[in-house]
């Protein structure tokens, strides 16, 4: 099983499992926010969750919030977004954190990187 570990604002450091989460993703798909009852003292706690932190969780079997309580973020957790889009294009389609988990594994599988280097060589 999977143990997650955060931290509470009163108690510190806690561990969890994945069940124990749950993770709402901004519509820009990069950052969100994830939220979760300390086992220890049972407060409610919402944390930022910025695009390498709404990978890992997501690899690590967290549910996504898919039922609109992503609307109910405290925006005072994130950083007003000032820069202008990035990328080749914008038309084209959202690099989304499932994305970076797929590259993940596939720089991992050496068949696939000798195969891919073989096609451009």
């Amino acid at each position: 099983m999977t143990t997650i570990r955060t931290t509470c604002p009163r108690c510190g450091e806690v561990d969890m499992g994945p069940e124990s989460i749950l993770l709402s993703v901004r519509s820009n798909g990069r950052e969100g926010s994830y939220r979760f009852t300390c086992p220890e003292c049972e407060d409610a706690v919402e944390k930022r969750a910025d695009r390498k932190i709404v990978a890992l969780l997501v690899s690590a079997g967290v549910d996504i919030d898919r039922d609109g309580e992503a609307a109910q973020m405290h925006p005072e957790l994130f950083d007003i977004e000032t820069a202008a889009p990035r990328g080749p294009s914008p038309d084209s389609p959202t690099f989304t954190p499932d994305d970076v988990i797929e590259f993940h594994y596939l720089l991992e599988d050496d068949a696939y990187i000798r195969e891919f280097l073989a096609k451009r060589g």
